[in-house]
């Protein structure tokens, strides 16, 4: 897909991705090489990405705790909380998207549950999440102790409308949701982000302390807290969104 292929720029209802567009563009990119099949969206916003995604001939379904967002024209679409059971059939979809949603969950260990559940075995897992562990947010971190910004009261009446599924109230990272991956089953076949962000070649000095630091664990050690995988390049300077695809 080319760069000024974005996604709100061909769709054709007006609809506006709630992710980042580049997110949108590599799941459609990832699943463009992919056999045709059933897909459900999850949660699906307004439906922009399913609304493409059924361009490129997969058979769509979408669900979402908000259905006044959802604007797409053609497609099923449920009311369903992933903090619950989804009404929908077991072992019925070849594929499920999950862009920007676990963050947002109070039980996200259910939602792992439900996608488990939903997908036919051999069927694939998109999910895309804050990336909280590159060095940007962990800097935040340790200068703030918190990976977002803290909400008011007052901000959660007026810009949430004391609604949390519209917060980041669940802060799954790469090893939270690798043990929820890996206890239902899935194993994890690619790791992506969503773009590069120029600005992290300036923390670029603090990556290597800790490389440094972490180079003199023993070996066992590296391997429990998966330093392979939380201080690659796509992690540790990796952009605003962590893509995890993972199959059943």
């Amino acid at each position: 897909m080319k760069k000024t292929d974005s996604v709100c720029e061909q769709n054709t209802q007006g609809l506006v991705a709630l992710a980042r567009i580049e997110t949108h563009e590599k799941i459609i990119q990832f699943l463009q090489n992919e056999r045709r099949g059933k897909l459900l969206d999850v949660p699906s916003g307004t439906g922009i990405l399913s609304s493409k995604l059924k361009e490129f001939g997969f058979e769509c379904y979408c669900c979402d705790i908000n259905p006044e967002m959802f604007k797409a024209q053609g497609i099923e679409f449920k009311v369903a909380d992933l903090n619950k059971s989804m009404p929908l059939e077991t072992n019925h979809f070849d594929f499920i998207t999950c862009i920007d949603g676990l963050e947002h969950l109070e039980n996200p260990h259910n939602a792992m549950r439900e996608f488990k559940r939903l997908l036919k075995k051999g069927g694939k897992l998109f999910i895309a999440i804050p990336n909280y562990l590159n060095i940007e947010r962990r800097m935040k971190f340790l200068l703030t102790g918190s990976f977002t910004k803290p909400v008011s009261q007052k901000m959660f009446k007026e810009r949430f409308n004391c609604n949390t599924a519209m917060m980041h109230i669940n802060f799954v990272s790469y090893p939270i949701l690798r043990f929820m991956l890996e206890s239902n089953g899935f194993h994890i076949i690619k790791l992506d982000i969503d773009r590069p962000k120029p600005k992290m070649i300036f923390l670029f000095p603090v990556t290597l302390l800790i490389k440094l630091y972490c180079w003199f664990w023993p070996k066992k050690a590296k391997e429990r807290y998966w330093l392979k995988e939380t201080l690659s390049k796509d992690i540790l300077l990796g952009g605003n969104t962590l893509i995890i695809i993972a199959e059943k």
